[in-house]
């Protein structure tokens, strides 16, 4: 009995020992995810964040604010919303509003915008009884290729908060939902820290730090003063260098669309942001914006695809014909700017973004698109109260 009794008493503490252990982990994963956290207190992350994407997700808020507060004034302008991605930056609010003065853009494109991105927003609009005269939805086969080389996240780690991304967990991959919960969960993995900006930041007394700090400063407040637009050079005719022109649509072919498959995921995302417009009563159009010569010939000869028999297709024989049953399903619009009559300005800063002297004439096309949309809609009503 005392041989058995000593062994019990001597059980006890091995047991609590071993209990202890399995804390060890808890706690290691507790300052992990707490030395995280103070990394990025401020001015901490100013030395050594590389990017200022998450700004225009951010001032979102602000700019859904100030629509909403806009709509309620007495004789206000009718209202038009850019939902779409950095070829869809670059507007001129002044020349849109002096052209065109019954009408104010705001915009809601962000880097990498995506039909998720759009539903999330538009969400908020249905909740808030926000309801904009006329809405424009970039897409680009970068944004629903579902076998991306290079996957970006940007949308679902700067614009969609955890609620949105369970409530619509079906529509992505398990990759992707692995990657946010990751990159949510530790900042310092999302934004991946680099010794050499740490360095570069520090020397020179500060000079870079200073740099970097005042480029924040001066992109936050050129997104507020132009409701989301930046407008950049608007005047400069950059030179069109075929080599650099063709080197950068071979890069963005490889890192995005090669191979390529549509995503379901995106497509569910582009119906309901399609039929929140027609809850909202807001018309809408599917904008596919114009990219460089190089890219349009490689998406219309390149067979990188499958057609719906599944024989090998280019991205333009399986795009265009999605984003066509799309808008008609939904009575919206596809607007092709890149293989139907467009603008004339062929001018790019790369083979995606369309140069700051091209703004001007794309605005023009959208807006006379607008007032098109307009006419029928004015002469449909006249129709049926007749």
């Amino acid at each position: 009995m005392h041989v058995e009794a000593s062994q019990a008493e001597g059980r006890g503490p091995q047991l609590r020992r071993l209990h202890a252990l399995h804390l060890y982990p808890l706690l290691l994963l507790f300052l992990a995810f707490a030395a995280d956290k103070l990394l990025f207190i401020w001015p901490l992350p100013d030395y050594f964040l590389r990017t200022a994407s998450y700004m225009s997700y951010d001032h979102k808020q602000h700019l859904t604010n100030e629509l909403q507060n806009y709509l309620q004034l007495p004789g206000r302008r009718k209202t038009l919303v850019i939902f779409g991605n950095s070829r869809t930056y670059s507007f001129d609010n002044e020349y849109l509003e002096r052209r065109y003065p019954d009408w104010i853009l705001f915009n809601f494109s962000v880097p990498g915008g995506t039909p998720d991105y759009y539903v999330r927003v538009l969400e908020e609009f249905r909740q808030r009884n926000i309801h904009p005269d006329f809405a424009f939805f970039a897409v680009t086969p970068q944004g629903y290729n579902a076998k991306p080389l290079i996957r970006t996240d940007e949308v679902m780690l700067n614009g969609l908060p955890a609620s949105f991304v369970l409530r619509h967990a079906s529509s992505y991959s398990v990759d992707e939902i692995a990657n946010f919960a990751a990159k949510k969960s530790f900042w310092s993995f999302q934004y991946h820290f680099s010794i050499g900006t740490i360095q570069e930041r520090l020397s020179g007394n500060g000079e870079a730090l200073f740099a970097y700090r005042s480029f924040l400063a001066d992109s936050y407040s050129i997104m507020v003063r132009n409701r989301g637009s930046t407008p950049f050079n608007l005047e400069l005719d950059p030179p069109q260098d075929p080599d650099f022109l063709l080197a950068t649509a071979e890069d963005a072919w490889r890192n995005f669309l090669s191979p390529f498959a549509m995503s379901e995921g995106q497509l569910q995302f582009s119906r309901e942001m399609l039929e929140l417009s027609r809850q909202l009563r807001m018309p809408a159009a599917l904008l596919w914006v114009k990219v460089g010569p190089d890219l349009r010939r490689f998406k219309a000869t390149r067979p990188v695809a499958r057609d719906a028999g599944g024989k090998p297709a280019s991205i333009r024989a399986v795009f265009v014909p999605a984003m066509e049953s799309l808008a008609a399903d939904y009575g919206a619009s596809f607007l092709d700017m890149n293989y139907q009559p467009a603008i004339t300005c062929d001018r790019f800063y790369d083979t995606s973004h369309l140069a700051g002297i091209c703004m001007h004439e794309f605005t023009d096309y959208l807006m006379t698109h607008v007032r098109a949309r307009e006419a029928l809609l004015t002469g449909a009503d006249a129709s049926r109260r007749r």
